[in-house]
């Protein structure tokens, strides 16, 4: 049978993007003391002025859009040869179009920076959970983020275990950051190997599917460029439902739960995993002792995964670090700080307790979403638990004290099944154009309500295509 065939172009186009993203990164980042910045020096000039810095936002810009060109084409053009030969395809352009970030410096973010340098901590017999990374050499912490430079990591054991493994062999501060992207990649692996299996389920094409999930610009500029361990959440959940769908869910929860020692909200990810590994229609004394066999599985997995460089749970009393940060995105931060500015006119001295309170209610609804859902929704139904899967995330994510674009990456493969199940294709790749988009004009997120948006709209679209009375045919793009 013939190798499916893609026009060179669409290749091409999509380099092109990535080695313009790449240019700018090197002039928007600057980088520590090595021979790669000496190679560079023209562009890391550049970035020392704003001349320089606003072109190389115009280049960012111009990288994205050839990337998303380039994707909107990978997902409308079907490529010939059977659906595995497709699927092949999919995933080999979607590793040339990332093999210039796999060099690039952290884009949007500081992140990568902060991985290497927690990472140096626990490698130094340190315990990153109380030991900040500013107290370590300059030349791996000049980078990291003011504002998480003296603070202790809010991470869990698996990034800071990969920081501390690389710091021990490794001494070039260039080649341990380019190391932290390894997560990262593992996570896409991970989502380009269970994507087109979860579309067989579902029954609709997993060459597409696969392209929705792993060649978004969204998903190539926040896992790749920006080098955000989320990404190794999305894989890890993603993977967990295929396991799930087999009734495979002790392989699935404890993927949960590694999941959770990457970043512990994806703890929540048990509920929909657990859910569609129930047969159908099991009420809740039945699903309530599942869940809590998974939750302990998961918990186990989580404390197993900090016994190397004793780690431990000291995770869990860092979890408000990220509160530090006041991002609009944030709905009970956003009320908060209105609350807090109305308090002050009054004179009251009550202004102090508003962000606090609002963000602990806030947090409290969350929870109490994600029991409502572990109750009440399907089980044995993967289009259900997919959607469930978006929904317990959103609770805890919008419903966060702090909220970041790239933060979404752990329900993309869950919304281009969904999506794509329910012929929204053309719904799917604006949301991934737009959220690619906003990541270089924003990347703080100061105009973080678009992300916000964006996932109200999607839920409550998956909420009501997976109605059992909404079965009205949606044309695609």
């Amino acid at each position: 049978m013939r190798a499916p065939t893609l026009p060179g172009t669409l290749v091409s186009r999509g380099v092109c993007g990535s080695v313009l993203l790449l240019l700018a990164g090197l002039v928007l980042n600057e980088l520590p003391p090595s021979p790669v910045r000496f190679l560079v020096a023209p562009l890391q000039w550049l970035g020392t002025n704003a001349p320089g810095r606003f072109l190389a936002l115009v280049v960012t810009l111009i990288g994205v859009a050839l990337l998303t060109h380039a994707w909107v084409s990978l997902v409308r053009t079907p490529a010939e040869g059977s659906a595995d030969e497709r699927v092949r395809h999919v995933r080999g352009v979607t590793l040339r179009w990332m093999a210039p970030l796999l060099i690039a410096p952290p884009l949007f973010s500081h992140d990568g920076w902060s991985y290497m340098a927690q990472g140096a901590v626990a490698a130094s017999g340190r315990d990153p959970y109380t030991i900040s990374p500013g107290e370590m050499p300059e030349l791996l912490t000049s980078m990291v983020d003011p504002i998480w430079r003296y603070t202790p990591t809010p991470y869990g054991p698996i990034p800071i275990i990969w920081g501390a493994l690389t710091r021990e062999v490794f001494g070039d501060p260039t080649l341990l950051l380019l190391l932290q992207r390894v997560p990262a990649l593992i996570g896409l692996a991970l989502t380009g190997w269970a994507v087109p299996r979860l579309a067989r389920h579902l029954g609709i094409d997993p060459a597409r599917a696969t392209a929705l999930a792993i060649a978004s610009p969204f998903v190539l500029v926040h896992a790749v460029g920006g080098l955000h361990n989320d990404a190794l959440v999305m894989g890890l959940v993603a993977a967990a439902f295929v396991f799930a769908a087999e009734r495979r869910w002790v392989i699935g929860v404890v993927l949960v739960g590694l999941a959770a020692a990457v970043k512990f909200t994806a703890v929540v990810a048990v509920v929909p995993v657990v859910l569609v590994s129930l047969p159908g229609a099991v009420r809740v004394p039945g699903r309530f002792v599942r869940l809590a066999a998974g939750g302990l599985i998961a918990a186990a997995t989580v404390a197993a995964s900090g016994i190397p460089y004793g780690l431990g749970l000291g995770w869990v009393k860092v979890l408000s670090v990220p509160g530090v940060v006041v991002t609009p995105a944030s709905a009970p931060t956003a009320v908060g700080v209105v609350l807090e500015w109305l308090l002050a006119q009054t004179g009251s001295g009550l202004e102090m307790y508003a962000v606090p309170v609002v963000r602990s209610l806030g947090m409290a609804l969350a929870v109490a979403l994600v029991i409502v859902l572990a109750l009440t929704r399907p089980t044995g139904d993967l289009k259900a638990g997919l959607a469930t899967c978006i929904g317990v995330f959103a609770a805890v994510v919008l419903l966060a004290p702090v909220v970041q674009s790239w933060y979404a990456l752990a329900v993309v493969p869950a919304a281009a099944l969904l999506l794509l199940e329910r012929r929204r294709t053309r719904r799917a790749l604006f949301l991934g154009a737009a959220l690619a988009f906003l990541a270089p004009l924003d990347s703080e997120m100061a105009g973080g309500s678009l992300l916000a948006a964006g996932l109200v709209v999607l839920g409550l679209t998956i909420v009501r295509g997976v109605r059992a009375g909404d079965s009205r045919p949606v044309a695609d793009a």
